[in-house]
């Protein structure tokens, strides 16, 4: 299926969105290099260093169980087991949890992390946040949204970039998705990762930095991804408006709008339909861009 088939726009095949959808949005030029966490959870999860490829599956899970956990928090081998094996559990389960355990403790880095045990909180890690991408991902993307809600959009630009390039696919932890509660880690991720999408493409329409055709490609698979999404749908419209196509902008609405009644019986919402009434009526730019600026709000 064509991009032209789902919106209206374009022509081109776009590849599967793992290919790079993550990527779709940043500014071009070069960059300096990713800087990777130690800990490695967006994307399969790794461990920085030459340790790496000594982590089975099983370990692997359970370093990203304890990652994942509150930090003040632990975990008895009986919930590790629950989490891994659910109520299918082998016999030995917690022999085996305790050997991921022993083969976590040989492998991580000493200086960079250490697991403990209590018999009051379990098992419990003890790491800098800082040297897990997704918290790091996390922290980056706050200081970007506080930087857009104080009007820096270039510091914003520069963080949701930096923010983004930690993801190493589209998926967060996609090599444990067996386990249930690292599903739902993994969607909440994934849906923070498509938010710094959104925030970054609004600090570069706010900035005027890399004119706003540029955002055009990007948005557009995007969309293509996520056709309810509508900060996507709106942003996609005002770019297109900026780079005076207004035709299209107003042809993305109409698509749109038939595409909701259609699947969902419903209108687009009112601040799409005064996006689309602001473009007809053709306000100025900087006005119709105020309106997409996401309100402030916790990630």
């Amino acid at each position: 299926m064509t991009l032209a088939e789902g919106s209206g726009i374009g022509w081109q095949e776009y590849p599967p969105m793992e290919e790079y959808s993550w990527e779709l949005l940043r500014m071009p030029g070069p960059h300096a290099p990713a800087d990777t966490a130690t800990f490695q959870l967006l994307g399969e999860v790794r461990v920085k260093g030459p340790w790496q490829g000594s982590l089975t599956a099983g370990s692997r899970k359970v370093l990203a169980l304890l990652l994942m956990t509150e930090a003040a928090s632990g975990m008895h081998v009986g919930s590790i087991a629950n989490h891994l094996w659910g109520s299918a559990q082998p016999a030995s389960c917690h022999q085996m949890v305790r050997g991921y355990i022993m083969s976590l403790r040989m492998a991580l880095p000493s200086e960079k992390a250490r697991i403990t045990h209590s018999r009051a909180g379990g098992y419990r890690m003890h790491y800098d946040p800082r040297d897990v991408d997704a918290h790091l991902f996390e922290h980056r993307m706050r200081e970007g949204q506080e930087s857009m809600w104080s009007g820096r959009y270039l510091e914003a630009i520069d963080q949701f970039n930096r923010a983004l390039r930690l993801w190493r696919s589209s998926i967060a932890m996609a090599d444990v998705q067996d386990v249930i509660f690292l599903q739902s880690q993994t969607v909440r991720l994934n849906e923070l990762r498509l938010q710094a999408e959104e925030f970054l493409a609004n600090a570069r329409l706010q900035s005027h930095q890399g004119d706003a055709q540029l955002l055009i490609p990007g948005l557009m698979h995007l969309t293509y991804l996520h056709p309810f999404r509508e900060r996507l749908l709106a942003q996609l419209m005002i770019a297109l408006y900026a780079s005076d196509r207004k035709v299209e902008a107003l042809d993305v609405y109409t698509r749109t709008r038939s595409r909701f009644i259609e699947s969902i019986g419903i209108e687009p919402s009112e601040y799409l339909q005064r996006i689309h009434l602001a473009i007809l009526n053709g306000e100025e730019y900087h006005r119709i861009i105020a309106a997409v600026t996401p309100g402030r709000r916790c990630a």
